[in-house]
């Protein structure tokens, strides 16, 4: 069923010929967007060619790899919708139920932003900063659209940090599998994206002139002490206290 306001989805892809169809498959089912956005991030396989067999998505083809970053930010270019889901390529399991659930809360102007993170395995519990399942309004990110073609995988940090003080309804997608690096890509391009990846992310923080407080406020806090709900200014207050108790001490 379709919602009152135009939705847009981007789902960025690099080597991701084994679950893109699946993915794409499973938007369409939804019947949940006005338009679905596929960026082809330079990829040596088979994913732009299967993707060329969906006549009804907009279709960006990068011819060289830029990293995460810089697709998603041409894909905000392209989006009609007022309002944008972001959508990782290599996930499985996806329904209309957890589509509704990263929509509707834009939709019902309770909240800035939505992130769904993921669950299937132990480590997940870490990374749900990094979860790249979200949606914005547009007019949110368009401010920043040059910022964010710059993060590469530091991207969710970078937005982490900008909606510090909003509004973001988390929520676990239950039943969603994640493929793991080495299960759809050579051992050689698994160690490439990951030296890829941890430097983004370690210069997106080193780089800020407080890493500290950055670090707290765009991966700590909100995803595992912020209560919801409730007042939330002791954020500055949390941040000197760890940094005069426990890093000055070092």
């Amino acid at each position: 069923m379709k919602n009152s306001r135009k939705i847009s989805v981007i789902v960025p892809a690099y080597n991701e010929e084994k679950k893109i169809v699946g993915v794409i498959n499973s938007l369409f089912n939804s019947n949940s967007f006005d338009q679905i956005i596929c960026v082809n991030d330079g990829s040596t396989d088979n994913t732009l060619q299967l993707l060329k067999k969906f006549k009804k998505i907009t279709l960006i083809n990068l011819k060289k790899n830029h990293g995460k970053g810089y697709a998603i930010g041409k894909g905000i270019e392209k989006a009609h919708g007022e309002i944008i889901v972001f959508i990782d390529a290599d996930k499985s399991g996806f329904n209309n139920k957890l589509i509704q659930q990263l929509i509707q809360p834009l939709l019902n102007k309770k909240y800035d932003g939505v992130i769904g993170y993921l669950t299937h395995i132990e480590a997940d519990k870490l990374f749900r900063p990094l979860s790249g399942e979200r949606a914005y309004w547009k007019k949110d990110l368009l401010p920043h659209l040059k910022e964010i073609k710059t993060k590469g995988y530091g991207l969710e940090l970078f937005l982490n940090y900008l909606y510090r003080n909003k509004k973001i309804k988390l929520f676990p997608l239950k039943g969603i599998k994640h493929a793991l690096k080495y299960e759809k890509q050579s051992y050689e391009t698994v160690a490439k994206l990951f030296l890829a990846e941890s430097f983004d992310i370690l210069s997106e923080i080193i780089k800020q002139k407080n890493p500290f407080s950055y670090i707290v406020k765009s991966y700590i806090y909100s995803f595992y002490l912020k209560k919801p709900g409730k007042n939330n200014n002791q954020l500055n207050r949390l941040t000197n206290y760890i940094k005069k108790n426990l890093i000055n001490k070092l």
